[in-house]
């Protein structure tokens, strides 16, 4: 007879983490990444953003990233300024309008960007589990 696991406490939480964005692809413009596509709804625990590459004093909170079930979108976290004055590893929680991502969806990660002159890359990283 075939043993079911049924997922407990910590393990039960799932990960979804964006290629490295780099917070100054240009003045105004946007970018949009593929995080997940699931064909189960989901329930996201939280989102941040992982800096990867340092942010200098200045100019990062010019620069947002919001989530989204489509390109563009902001139902999952509104659109939320970077932060300045990061360390690599260091991170900023995002602050969740919804928690839900219907089956057949995908969750997408949009990037507006700030002049070419700013130091900093970071990823978006979502902790997530399957709904019951």
């Amino acid at each position: 007879m075939a043993k079911t696991h049924i997922s407990r406490g910590d393990d039960r939480y799932l990960f979804a983490v964006s290629e490295e964005i780099n917070i100054d692809n240009g003045s105004g413009t946007t970018a949009d990444y593929l995080l997940l596509v699931t064909d189960k709804p989901i329930y996201i625990e939280s989102a941040r953003v992982i800096y990867t590459e340092a942010t200098d004093t200045a100019g990062a909170a010019s620069a947002t990233v919001s989530l989204g079930i489509a390109a563009g979108g902001v139902t999952i976290v509104a659109a939320s300024a970077l932060a300045v004055s990061k360390a690599v590893g260091s991170y900023t929680d995002l602050t969740l309008a919804s928690h839900v991502v219907p089956a057949n969806s995908m969750l997408i990660a949009r990037h507006t960007g700030i002049a070419t002159t700013e130091a900093g890359k970071y990823k978006v990283q979502v902790r997530y589990r399957f709904v019951d």
